[in-house]
C-alpha cells in the first residue's frame, strides 16, 4: 500500500466541502489533480470512498469511516511536525498551562516555582488550581498542558508518571499520647472533612471507612487543609492532612500531628498530560524541577508499609 499524505489531505478537503472546486482551490491544486488523487486513494484501499452520483457529491458509508480515521492520522502527523520543529531547538521556550489540585497547590508551588524560574527563564508557566474533575475536562479539550494531582486514573486518553507518594497524618486540637494512631482511634463524630468536589475528601472517608455520614454531626465541610486545620484547632475534633501540609506547621501545632500506625495511608501524586501533546519537553521540566525538590524517601513506593489511597473520579 502506498498511501501519500496529499490524498488523505485532498480526500479530507472533498469530505469536507462535497464540492470538488471548493475542495481544490482550499487546497491549492487544480481540481483535476484533485480528482485525480482521490481515486488513487481509492484503488490503494480497494475501496469506493465517493458517491458520484450524489448531487451534491456525497461519501459511502465506507468513505465515511475512512474519513474518521484520517481526521486522526492528519492530527497525529501534525503534533509529530510539532514536535520535530521543537525539537530542533536547544533552548527551551513556549507558554505551559499547568493545573495542581488545591490540596497539594499551597505546599508544592512554593517548592519548585523559584527553582524553575531560575533553571528555564524562556517557559512561561501559567499554574491555576482547579479539582480533578475539572482537570481532566480541560486536559481532554486541550484547556490545559499538563496538571499535577492524584492518581491513578481511569482515562485512557491521558499519561501520568507517578512524582511522589505522600503520606496521611491525623491533626487533632488535643495532643494525643501516642506514637501512631490507630482507626479506632478516630473519633468519627467530630472529624472534619473537605467539601464535596475534592478527591482527598474520598481518601479520608476511605481511610476511617466511613459509610453514612448522616448520622455524624460533622456541618461544616472545609473548602482548603488549612480550613481544616484552623476549625479543628479552634472548635476541637480532628482532621486528617497529608505530609506536605506538616511541613511548615508552627511546633505547637506539629505536636498535634500523628502519624497512622503501618500500614501507612498514602497517596500517590503524579503529573498528567495528554497523550498526543506536543509540549513533552517542557512538561518534562516542570516534572523533572518537582522531582528535584521532594525528599528521596517520598519517591519509593515501597517506603516502610504503605497502602495506596486510590482517588475516586468525581
Amino acid at each position: 500500500m502506498n498511501i501519500q499524505f496529499a490524498q488523505l489531505k485532498y480526500f479530507l478537503a472533498l469530505a469536507s466541502t462535497k464540492n470538488y472546486s471548493i475542495a481544490a482551490e482550499q487546497c491549492n491544486v487544480s481540481q483535476p489533480a484533485l480528482s485525480m488523487a482521490i481515486r488513487k486513494l481509492e484503488e490503494e484501499l480497494d475501496l469506493m470512498l465517493i458517491d458520484r452520483k450524489s448531487n451534491p457529491i456525497s461519501l459511502t458509508e465506507k468513505g465515511d469511516i475512512i474519513a474518521s480515521q484520517t481526521m486522526k492520522i492528519l492530527d497525529e502527523l501534525s503534533i509529530m511536525e510539532k514536535m520535530a520543529s521543537d525539537l530542533h531547538l536547544d533552548k527551551l521556550n513556549g507558554s505551559l498551562k499547568f493545573s495542581i489540585i488545591p490540596t497539594l497547590a499551597p505546599y508544592i508551588v512554593p517548592l519548585f516555582i523559584k527553582k524553575f524560574s531560575e533553571l528555564f527563564p524562556d517557559i512561561e508557566l501559567i499554574i491555576e488550581e482547579e479539582t480533578t474533575k475539572s482537570i481532566i475536562q480541560k486536559l481532554k479539550s486541550s484547556e490545559i498542558d499538563a496538571a499535577l494531582l492524584v492518581t491513578p486514573l481511569d482515562e485512557k486518553s491521558l499519561i501520568y508518571n507517578p512524582i511522589f507518594y505522600e503520606e496521611f497524618f491525623l491533626f487533632t486540637h488535643d495532643k494525643i499520647d501516642k506514637s501512631y494512631v490507630l482507626q479506632e482511634d478516630i473519633d468519627y463524630r467530630n472529624l472534619w472533612l473537605l467539601e464535596e468536589g475534592h478527591c482527598m475528601r474520598h481518601q479520608m472517608m476511605k481511610i476511617c471507612e466511613l459509610r453514612n455520614l448522616e448520622h455524624s454531626n460533622i456541618t461544616y465541610n472545609a473548602g482548603s487543609i488549612e480550613s481544616l486545620i484552623n476549625i479543628t484547632e479552634s472548635s476541637g475534633g480532628m482532621t486528617i492532612i497529608p505530609e506536605l501540609a506538616t511541613w511548615n506547621l508552627t511546633p505547637d501545632r506539629k505536636e498535634r500531628v500523628t502519624p497512622f500506625y503501618e500500614p501507612t495511608p498514602v497517596r500517590e501524586v503524579s503529573v498528567i498530560y495528554h497523550k498526543f501533546t506536543t509540549k513533552i519537553r517542557l512538561i518534562n521540566a516542570v516534572m523533572q524541577t518537582i522531582q528535584d525538590v521532594i525528599p528521596a524517601y517520598m519517591k519509593i513506593k515501597e517506603s516502610y508499609q504503605r497502602v495506596d489511597i486510590t482517588p475516586i473520579s468525581v
